[in-house]
Formats: C-alpha cells, sequence, structure tokens
C-alpha cells in the first residue's frame, strides 16, 4: 500500500511538472500572434541573478512596466527559468494582449503587486485564482502555480451622436445632479425633442410656475393664425410659416452635458466588458480545456521547439481580424455588421521567426508554410526564380551591403488577386457580395496582362551600397536683428554622400529607353541637368548643395541601371564587371534573397557623421561588438524558409548577453548626456 500510495505522489509530481511546462496548451487557435521565451536563457545564456546587475532593467522597463525599482528580478516571484509564452488575440470588439508565466513563490508575486501598483481595487476571489484590476485596461490573475497579465482593450464604445440621430430620444441615466432654470424631473433622464428634419420641434408651453423651455437655434414650423377681415381684405388661411427661434446657451449647456453623460456612461461600459473579457481569458488559462493552437500544422510546422524565442503570426486572421476591429472605431456604422472573420483559419500563410542565442553568432530561422495546397503552390511559383549571373558583377569588395532578389514576377501578381479576394471578402458588409467580389477580381485578372508586366519587370533586382562618405554640403539659414528683420545665412554642414548601384533585368528594353529619354524633352524648361552622355544619361547636382554629384541612367543587355557610381557605368559600357567574392557570388545565385550588411563599415562612417559624442561613442561601441549580417532565403522541403545571421565580437559569453550588455552601455551613455546637458543649463 505505501509503495502504491508512493507511486501516485511521484505520478502526480510528474503531471504538474508536465502541466507548468505546457502553457502553449492555453493559447487559443484564434490567436494571431504568439511568442515564446525559452526558460534555458536564463538557466544557461543570462543566469537571472546577472541580470540584477543591469541598471536599465530597473531604471528603463520596471519604470515603464510600472514596477518599483527597488525590487530584485530574483526576488519577483516569476520563475524564470520556466517557459512563458505571450499572444494576441482580436474579435470584432476586443484586442488582448496576454501573457502568461510560472510562479516561483506565490507571497513574491503577491507583494510584487502590492508595492508595484498600489491598486485601489480590492483583490478578488475567482475560482482557481486571485483577480485584481491594476489599470483601466490591464488585469492580473494568478494562484500558486501561475500568472496571467491581460491587456485589453474595448473598441466598440458607441458615439453620443450616432445613438442620437439613430432614435428620436437619447436617454442618460446618472447619479450626477444638474442645475439648470428648468424643474428637474423626478428621474435624472433626459429627453430631448423629437428631430425634424429643418431642426427641433418648437416645445410646447410648460406647466404653470415653470419656464418656457427654448428651443435649439434653427429653423421650425410655426401656426401663424389668421388675419381679421377689415372692410373689403379677403381673409388669410392658417398656414405654415418658418421662423428662426433664437439660440439658447442654456439648451446648448444642457445638450454638452447630456453628452459628457454619455462619454462617461460609455467608458463605465468599456472598462466592465474588458474586466469580464480578462476574467475570461484567465479562467481559461486556469481552469478551462480549450481548442489549442498547440496541435495546428500551421503552428507545429514552423515553430522548433528548440528555439530560445520564438516569434509566430497568422497571416490569415491578422488581415481579417483586426480589419474588423480597428475599422469599428473609424465608421461607426459598421457596428451593426455581422463580424466575417474566421477565429481558426487554415487558410493562408502561417510564418514564424525562431531565434537562437549562441556563442558568437544571434541565429534567426524564418518559416512561411500554408496548409491549403492551392497557395501553397502559389507560394511554390513565387519563389521559382534564379538571380542573373549578370547582375553579380555589380557588387564590388569592401561594399557596405547588398540586397539581392529573385521572384516570379507573374506568379507574385496572381498570388496577390487571391489577397485581394479574401481582403475584400472579410469586410463588414462585403462577405455576403463574395462572388461577385470574386467576378470583379477575375475581371480585373483578365484585363491586366501579367505577362506583359513579367516582361517589364521579370522578378532580379539587386542594390549595393558601394561606399559612404561624409561631404561639406552649404545651406541657407536664417537670422533675425534687434528689429526682427530676417536675415539669410549661408553655413555648411556634414551630409553622407551614399555611392550606389540599383539594377533590375528587362525584357522590354524599348520601353525602359523610351522612360530614361523623356526628361530630356523636359529639361530646359524644367530647368534641371539632365543630358545624354551617349550610352547612358547624366543628371547632375550642384555639388555644393548636394551630397550626390551625379545620378545615371542606363539601359543596355536587358538591364535597367540607376547609380551614383561612374565606375558602375563604366563597367556596363565596355562589359565588365566587379570581381565578385566566390561566397558572395554563390550566396546571391542560390537563393531568392541575399543580404550582407558589413555593420564595422557602417559604424565607422556613422562614427565619423555624428555630430555629438554621445553619438561617436554609441557607433564605436557597436563596430567593435557587432559583425556582418547576413540573410539568404529560399524554397525548401515544402515552405519558404531562410536564415539570418548576426556575428558578434567583444567579451560576452553569449550573443544574448550581447543584447543585454549592448543595452546596458547605450543606455549608460545617453544617461551620462543627459546629466552632463542638465548641469550645463544650471
Amino acid at each position: 500500500m505505501k509503495k502504491i500510495f508512493i507511486a501516485f505522489f511521484l505520478l502526480c509530481f510528474v503531471l504538474s511538472n508536465l502541466q507548468a511546462q505546457n502553457l502553449l496548451s492555453k493559447v487559443p487557435a484564434s490567436a494571431t500572434m504568439v511568442i515564446k521565451y525559452a526558460g534555458e536563457n536564463f538557466s544557461k545564456n543570462v543566469p537571472v541573478k546577472k541580470l540584477d546587475t543591469y541598471k536599465f532593467i530597473k531604471e528603463n522597463l520596471f519604470k515603464m512596466m510600472g514596477v518599483d525599482t527597488l525590487t530584485s528580478v530574483q526576488n519577483m516571484g516569476i520563475n524564470l527559468e520556466e517557459d512563458s509564452y505571450q499572444y494576441i488575440a482580436a474579435d470584432d470588439s476586443m484586442l488582448s494582449f496576454v501573457t502568461m508565466m510560472h510562479i516561483k513563490n506565490s507571497s513574491q508575486f503577491l507583494q510584487l503587486i502590492k508595492t508595484s501598483y498600489s491598486a485601489k481595487n480590492k483583490t478578488e476571489q475567482k475560482n482557481d485564482f486571485q483577480f485584481l484590476s491594476i489599470s483601466e485596461n490591464t488585469y492580473v490573475g494568478w494562484n500558486d502555480r501561475l500568472a496571467v497579465i491581460v491587456n485589453t482593450t474595448y473598441q466598440n464604445k458607441e458615439s453620443y451622436y450616432t445613438h442620437k440621430y439613430k432614435s428620436d430620444t437619447v436617454t442618460v441615466t446618472t447619479d450626477v445632479t444638474i442645475a439648470t432654470d428648468t424643474v428637474a424631473p423626478s428621474a435624472p433622464t433626459f429627453t430631448p425633442p423629437k428631430i425634424v428634419k429643418d431642426g427641433y420641434k418648437v416645445p410646447k408651453k410648460s406647466d404653470k410656475g415653470k419656464k418656457k423651455a427654448v428651443a435649439k437655434k434653427g429653423t421650425v414650423k410655426k401656426k401663424i393664425a389668421p388675419k381679421k377681415k377689415k372692410y373689403d381684405e379677403e381673409v388669410v388661411a392658417e398656414e405654415d410659416v418658418a421662423v428662426t427661434v433664437p439660440y439658447s446657451s442654456e439648451e446648448d449647456s444642457i445638450e454638452n452635458r447630456k453628452r459628457e453623460l454619455w462619454d462617461q456612461q460609455q467608458d463605465i461600459l468599456a472598462k466592465k466588458k474588458q474586466a469580464a473579457n480578462a476574467e475570461k481569458i484567465m479562467s481559461t488559462v486556469f481552469l478551462s480545456n480549450i481548442k489549442s493552437i498547440e496541435n495546428n500544422l500551421g503552428y507545429t510546422k514552423v515553430v522548433e521547439p528548440a528555439a530560445h524565442v520564438s516569434l509566430w503570426i497568422n497571416s490569415e486572421n491578422l488581415l481579417s481580424q483586426y480589419q474588423n476591429y480597428f475599422s469599428r472605431d473609424m465608421y461607426s456604422i459598421l457596428r451593426y455588421a455581422k463580424p466575417s472573420y474566421q477565429k481558426d483559419s487554415t487558410q493562408g500563410f502561417k510564418s514564424a521567426l525562431n531565434i537562437y542565442f549562441e556563442k558568437d553568432k544571434m541565429r534567426v530561422e524564418q518559416k512561411s508554410y500554408s496548409q491549403n495546397e492551392e497557395e501553397a503552390n502559389l507560394g511554390k511559383e513565387v519563389m521559382n526564380s534564379k538571380q542573373s549571373n549578370s547582375l553579380t558583377n555589380y557588387v564590388n569588395p569592401g561594399n557596405i551591403g547588398y540586397f539581392s532578389m529573385s521572384i516570379n514576377t507573374e506568379a507574385m501578381i496572381n498570388y496577390y488577386y487571391t489577397v485581394i479576394k479574401k481582403y475584400m471578402s472579410n469586410i463588414p458588409y462585403m462577405s455576403e457580395y463574395s462572388e461577385a467580389i470574386n467576378i470583379y477580381i477575375d475581371l480585373l485578372q483578365i484585363l491586366i496582362d501579367e505577362k506583359g508586366i513579367a516582361d517589364l519587370m521579370p522578378g532580379n533586382y539587386l542594390f549595393v551600397m558601394h561606399d559612404m562618405k561624409t561631404k561639406m554640403v552649404d545651406y541657407i539659414d536664417y537670422s533675425y536683428d534687434q528689429e526682427f528683420k530676417q536675415k539669410e545665412v549661408k553655413k555648411s554642414k556634414k551630409e553622407l554622400a551614399p555611392n550606389f548601384t540599383f539594377v533590375m533585368e528587362t525584357r522590354r528594353e524599348d520601353f525602359m529607353q523610351k522612360l530614361a529619354k523623356i526628361p530630356l524633352k523636359y529639361a530646359e524648361k524644367e530647368k534641371y541637368n539632365y543630358k545624354d552622355k551617349g550610352g547612358y544619361y547624366e543628371l547632375a547636382f550642384d555639388s555644393t548643395k548636394y551630397p550626390i554629384g551625379s545620378l545615371y541612367f542606363m539601359v543596355k543587355d536587358g538591364k535597367a541601371l540607376v547609380t551614383t557610381s561612374k565606375e558602375a557605368v563604366n563597367n556596363t559600357l565596355n562589359n565588365t564587371g566587379f570581381m565578385v567574392e566566390a561566397a558572395t557570388k554563390n550566396a546571391i545565385l542560390n537563393n531568392n534573397y541575399s543580404i550582407n550588411i558589413d555593420t564595422k563599415k557602417l559604424f565607422e562612417i556613422l562614427g565619423t557623421e555624428a555630430s555629438s559624442v554621445t553619438n561617436k561613442k554609441m557607433a564605436a561601441y557597436m563596430k567593435d561588438n557587432m559583425g556582418n549580417i547576413n540573410t539568404a532565403s529560399s524554397y525548401k522541403d515544402g515552405m519558404i524558409q531562410g536564415t539570418t545571421t548576426i556575428s558578434i565580437t567583444g567579451n560576452h559569453t553569449n550573443s544574448l548577453e550581447f543584447i543585454f550588455n549592448m543595452l546596458e552601455t547605450l543606455n549608460n551613455l545617453m544617461e551620462e548626456e543627459r546629466i552632463a546637458q542638465t548641469q550645463k543649463a544650471d
């Protein structure tokens, strides 16, 4: 019997720990965004004890969150060594941002809440958790195991004038007494006169002892008694005559007060709905089993469980739910539309960023996947393209950075047709006309020549930042003498002068040649310096006023070129190119997207251009501690995938610690500058 009891106890202990680690099961399938923070970041990469050594956490992060700055990270009562989750969900009237964390010490957590927020509201005991409102739209719930923070906003507050003009009367109930010259009714209810086309009906005379109410300024109909017959005059029949009622500031004051009371009522209603929504969300975490996202293929396919941090986005719900939510405040008529979004759509692409904090770099794995076969094939077709070998010749050695893109333009346009159909079908009042909308989009697809657009821009593009230098340029400032007369003052300043090239493939050289040539016709009239240089065109600028001296335009051998580099122009004319590094060339040719940024060179240039000592120090720190940024993306394993790496240098244990160290250093530099400016002002 004793063995059975021990076995049962161990089983309960294991199950309780499994439950503690399974917060993902509490994330609803209707979520549009989910963020996971792996606890091992703080048990391996950056220990919780070390977090207390960073000033910016208490001086910036804690203040922003409203947490008492004397609180120790270790004594917050939150178990940062367990996985935490955040998610965003929206319906047609509520937008909620939910945080779920494990509790390590419930007493410490309760003390954190009391000390930091000093909430006026009392803690409420719910079925299995404590509930506390700490602001108008933020609520905290907790028990011995979990803590849930819900920030929720009600968007469906009704405008006073919307309600007023959709009904004959406006009733505002309140405990506030309004002092006016009229005798107050027995109950604090206000009913203005019924509205007619041209204004307000003239109220009847009030009872004896009450003042006559005065109608609001406007045109009204009033009965005019017939004139008495004098001698041979004809009787004038009773008729409607338009008269103008004088303006009443008293009536206007009452109307404004009604509006204020109505807005107060709507605020109270919003708070009640927000509190009810927060409690509902917490109940699903502490008590209920819900339809979770954890078994959704669109989630499990793209989110990597081993990632230190993962960010998941449901683009389908993001498009439909948020459009319904935000439009309700902009267009009041949409409040009465039936919501048309789908809370658990398996359509559309689901995307995720899986972040790893490694020793010498931060690695981000990007994935996009659709369960819908038709859309998945469209995505595959969009990525069915290969970068042209000739475009790689524009990447010079020692460049600051480049961006290469190769997509199938025709397939991209066809994909956008499906996106437009979905978007239009999710707009309130549009869902019932979805068939008509689809026909309209199909007609648009017939009229637009996708192949013609693809011939003009097949989809291969390359941008290269060859170099960047500082240059002195002149500008005009203004000063004022003792008589406040304006005087022009010529000054000089340093500006960055970029040296770049943008090149794209085209199968319509004839059209691009016309496009490059047409400014010649208007150059003299419009007074700009645009000239044909024989094989290319030059747009020249005043070198004393602009950081760029010339911009060159060129069309040759199926390429359209815009550049500031005369060397790139000469290479194109001579059918030559820069000597491209093998690794760079392979990265460009083997991926649909390829990005490289030499951050050391970039921050070195920014440091020389920086005007303040603080900015120079910041640039120097980034140059010494951050390496290159690289991105490569292509289609593989049935989805769009990519990898971005940010190299780390300097004295850091790993890349996560680098992020904390960087934030600490930059924060200290800004604080030093703030103190210096304060002392200078004193």
